[in-house]
């Protein structure tokens, strides 16, 4: 009997509601979750760098290289011209023609725009060379057509020590500013000169100039109107240039090999387009 009672109130005990409303009270307490690996914070992304980079391209990816204004004027297409140099360029020319009979010439070509060079012969009769400054100002060079100016003087040979009636007996010293318009397509450049030329003339009246002035050269430096025409036929490297020029006349055939030297454009072109 005494057993009995026991476990009824026990069992009173374990269901009362104090015991449930303590049972509700207390909190049980929360698993502790570890984060995984994969679930760790990131760090917080970096700043992109200022200095540009390059990144060379791949088979089959795009080209993301930024060229510079620059390297892009630079090695952009242009005609094969007879008067001016690319950048970097070296031109090496030979000519035969009158009245200079030969001569030799060489320039270098600065930033696409300017030609800047020498050209000289030396002739029986002459004591020392004669020569000449070449400069060519290219004011625009395209694929097909250029447009420029260029300056030189004309080499003449020495007079006659006895010129005959129909001969100068001085040395000609004529000066050439001209500007030009060329076109261009593959092997073949053409245009048309036109400008100012500066040279001697002959004395029309010596003998009245001697009298007037008896120290007085032969002579007469005269303006004139000057024109001529210009065709040059090959590849970037080798080129046979033909030129004829008035009204102090001049007529030339003249080869041209040009070299790379500090050019920015691709290497080769000697013997196609």
């Amino acid at each position: 009997m005494i057993s009995l009672l026991a476990v009824v109130v026990s069992s009173g005990l374990t269901t009362s509601p104090v015991n449930a409303a303590w049972s509700a009270e207390t909190p049980s307490p929360s698993p502790t979750l570890t984060p995984s690996p994969s679930e760790s914070p990131s760090e917080p992304p970096s700043e992109p760098s200022s200095r540009s980079t390059t990144r060379s391209s791949g088979p089959g990816e795009e080209d993301t290289r930024v060229v510079s204004p620059l390297r892009a004027h630079l090695t952009r297409p242009v005609a094969r011209s007879v008067h001016h140099l690319d950048h970097g360029v070296i031109g090496v020319d030979v000519g035969l023609g009158h009245p200079h009979v030969y001569r030799l010439g060489v320039a270098v070509g600065v930033l696409d725009r300017l030609t800047i060079g020498a050209t000289a012969h030396w002739l029986p009769g002459q004591a020392v060379p004669g020569w000449s400054p070449t400069v060519a100002l290219a004011l625009y060079r395209g694929p097909r057509l250029e447009v420029g100016a260029t300056y030189f003087q004309l080499l003449s040979p020495p007079p006659p020590l006895e010129p005959a009636a129909d001969e100068d007996n001085f040395q000609q010293r004529a000066h050439y500013l001209m500007g030009h318009v060329s076109f261009a397509q593959a092997w073949f450049t053409a245009g048309v000169d036109l400008g100012w030329a500066r040279g001697r003339e002959a004395d029309p009246f010596p003998e009245d100039t001697v009298i007037n002035n008896p120290d007085a050269p032969p002579y007469f430096t005269r303006n004139r109107l000057a024109g001529g025409l210009h065709l040059r036929v090959g590849t970037r490297r080798l080129g046979v240039v033909t030129r004829a020029l008035f009204p102090y006349p001049m007529i030339e055939l003249a080869l041209q090999v040009r070299f790379g030297a500090f050019e920015m454009r691709p290497r080769g072109g000697w013997w196609i387009w």
